[in-house]
């Protein structure tokens, strides 16, 4: 479980501190390893601050920082609000879209709706319920009336139910399809349905 400070001064401190860190990081070794995840947390802790247009900037370093870089479901979470918040429903639905399949139980969470554990295979430990007790709880703070009734709209909509549906059923093959071409088609429209524009 992270902590966060709860004082402005002290999250631009810590803000400043971790891109000092990965800055730094960047200069001496060409690149970011960042094995402790701060590249995660810029853009919510800029949303911690109320400030949205640093939020917005941390995301789009983020992108083009770490083009390959999977995401984490709290950060993807984060950067939905904050697309939401900057207008740009689209992409905040895309957006939505990847933070539903980056953790099928991260949204229901949000929403207060139960979702018991699916019997699929989960890719990683951030794909699974338990990784839900990590959550900053800060991070959920963020999310007011109005954002969250656009999330629970969008999250019950018909195309969404139909992405959700076909992303768990490719995970419950998953279970079982052993490597091979058959198993590498599925992970590649897995990748496609959480991934596209």
């Amino acid at each position: 479980m992270h902590s966060f400070p709860q004082e402005p001064k002290k999250i631009r401190e810590r803000i400043r501190r971790y891109e000092r860190g990965l800055r730094q990081e960047a200069e001496r070794f060409g690149g970011i390893d960042d094995s402790a995840g701060k590249r995660y947390w810029l853009g919510p802790l800029y949303l911690l601050m109320g400030d949205f247009a640093g939020a917005m900037r941390a995301f789009e370093w983020f992108k083009q920082t770490f083009p390959n870089d999977s995401g984490e479901p709290f950060h993807s979470l984060c950067w939905t609000l904050a697309l939401y918040r900057s207008g740009n429903i689209p992409k905040a639905t895309q957006k939505l879209r990847h933070t539903m399949l980056s953790n099928l139980y991260l949204i229901p969470h949000l929403l207060h709706q139960d979702q018991s554990e699916l019997d699929i295979w989960h890719g990683s430990n951030v794909a699974m319920k338990d990784y839900l007790h990590y959550l900053p709880p800060e991070f959920e703070a963020l999310w007011d009336r109005p954002a969250l009734q656009w999330a629970k709209e969008t999250y019950e909509s018909a195309g969404f139910r139909r992405v959700r549906s076909r992303y768990i059923e490719i995970y419950r093959q998953l279970k079982q399809e052993r490597p091979g071409p058959r198993r590498s088609q599925l992970v590649k429209e897995a990748f496609e349905l959480q991934n596209s524009e």
